[in-house]
């Protein structure tokens, strides 16, 4: 995204460099059986983008995400008429389905299938039986509804102005504290003075994480309407190819990092040696004025860097990452359409077999014959920790063996024997699917990314506002490059494209 941002701007003699062997980064769309256009594909990266937020009967656009869809666009008109599909064509999303199965505590109809979430919505006793608390729990976890909750208006200032909402946050969160400086944990034992057994039943597993994730997730997983790109999220960064080809260097793992101070004229801004392993002791390097490194900083902290401010070198050292894991399964047929109740698309079947987390089953040709993919695991957190030790053989059969538990023999004698999976924290180049910050750090480390450091500008979705989303990297992309021109005295430049990517759709 900076590469398109600055090149758009007039800048010519850039260098695009890519550890991997392949665009996209955590954009990892797993093709099972043919390509695109075959259809027995699984996102092993993002899947999604929600669309539209829906509040008191008007529906109002996710802003962020608006992004993505504009970027589309873009590409589309650069490589209209070029030779090849080039094309990025959004189709609907499904995330949710009243079919979806719930099985729990081992629990089937007389049928033989598990209920569904229609069936459990209409007889609840169909259903696991809610969690019950303690007095002293069900107050604390009263109190702290009461004091995190936010109103509806908020959340509709999050769908619309992401920027904005995050400002108020941290002005006043929780009880109208500092929003980004008290943790979950602290909040309940510290504020609510719950005791330490209420504060480990209310706190997530990671209580060291603020309520912004939780608020923010809660808009873009209550979207009205969803996207996903047709045949695959692989189509955006492959849309890019005929843009930066010129510039890239794959297979470029960067590991050291020099930086020279040049006295006199232009120069004196310094400038930026890149080195990288080309044999097992052989090095290379190249030299540039400036470097916008894209990278996560669960690997850039096993760089060698030259010496940074203490905050921005806390920040590569100590924000937090988290895992996650995904294995999609090959079957014959769409059998799942084929149920008493079909489950087309969706996110929604759910169960408590360890480690197999979220099932969702294709949003993409629907009806459709010939092979067919379900990610039918995605776990994260310690589950992830839980499956990213296993062997991949060991983790496929725990996976292929739910999916029999939950859907019958069907899914046994439909399987083809194909699968793919992905453990993030076991990829040298990402170690995490996505940033988690701690308590403090987004109010503390969001400066930084604003800063030149050593003619270094850090980019990512673990430097954005938000995190874990598509629109979170292209964001700072955008915002790295802009930083570059205004580095440079190039304000035009700067103000011309805030205004084309960002100044539409959202009042910065």
């Amino acid at each position: 995204m900076a590469h398109l941002v600055l090149s758009q701007a007039g800048f010519r003699n850039l260098s695009l460099l890519e550890a991997s062997g392949r665009l996209g980064g955590r954009v990892h769309t797993t093709y099972l059986s043919g390509g695109p256009w075959d259809y027995s594909y699984q996102e092993m990266g993002p899947m999604r983008f929600p669309h539209e937020f829906t509040y008191e009967n008007k529906t109002y656009n996710i802003s962020d995400h608006q992004l993505v869809f504009q970027l589309a666009a873009e590409l589309n008109r650069l490589n209209e008429g070029r030779p090849g599909n080039l094309s990025v064509d959004f189709i609907p999303w499904i995330q949710s389905s009243e079919n979806g199965l719930v099985y729990k505590n081992g629990f089937k109809l007389a049928s033989g299938m598990p209920p569904t979430v229609g069936q459990i919505r209409e007889d609840s006793t169909l259903g696991p039986a809610p969690l019950q608390y303690d007095a002293e729990t069900a107050a604390a976890a009263a109190a702290m509804s009461s004091g995190t909750t936010p109103s509806p208006e908020f959340l509709l200032e999050v769908a619309t102005n992401t920027f904005k909402a995050y400002k108020h946050w941290i002005e006043s969160g929780p009880s109208g504290l500092p929003g980004d400086q008290w943790s979950q944990f602290a909040y309940l034992k510290h504020y609510l003075k719950a005791s330490l057994n209420s504060t480990d039943i209310l706190a997530p597993p990671d209580g060291s994480v603020t309520f912004w994730e939780g608020i923010y997730d809660s808009v873009n997983r209550g979207a009205s309407s969803w996207k996903t790109i047709d045949g695959g999220l692989n189509r955006l960064p492959l849309a890019f190819h005929p843009h930066v080809d010129a510039d890239l260097k794959l297979g470029r793992k960067i590991e050291r990092v020099r930086y020279t101070a040049v006295a006199g004229g232009q120069s004196g801004r310094g400038e930026v040696t890149l080195q990288w392993r080309t044999g097992d002791s052989a090095w290379e390097s190249e030299t540039y004025d400036y470097a916008v490194v894209g990278v996560p900083f669960t690997v850039v902290q096993g760089w060698r860097l030259p010496p940074l401010g203490i905050t921005i070198s806390n920040a590569i050292n100590r924000l937090s990452s988290a895992p996650a894991c995904k294995v999609a399964l090959e079957y014959r047929s769409r059998f799942w359409e084929r149920l008493d109740r079909p489950i087309r698309g969706s996110c929604s079947t759910s169960t408590d077999i360890h480690a197999i987390g979220t099932v969702c089953y294709p949003s993409y040709n629907i009806g459709g014959s010939g092979p067919a993919s379900i990610l039918a695991s995605y776990n994260f957190g310690g589950a992830s920790d839980y499956t990213a030790a296993m062997s991949e053989e060991e983790h496929v059969r725990l996976v292929r063996e739910a999916m029999v538990e939950i859907h019958g023999d069907v899914a046994r004698e439909e399987y083809t024997g194909k699968y793919s999976r992905k453990c993030w924290k076991l990829d040298q180049l990402q170690i995490g699917a996505f940033a988690y910050p701690s308590a403090g750090q987004m109010e503390l480390y969001l400066p930084e990314y604003f800063k030149m450091h050593k003619n270094m500008v850090f980019i990512g979705e673990h430097t954005s506002y938000t995190q874990e989303w598509v629109s979170s990297a292209l964001e700072s992309g955008i915002r790295g490059a802009v930083q570059i021109m205004l580095e440079l005295g190039l304000v035009d430049e700067a103000k011309a494209a805030v205004h084309k990517w960002m100044a539409r759709w959202m009042d910065v």
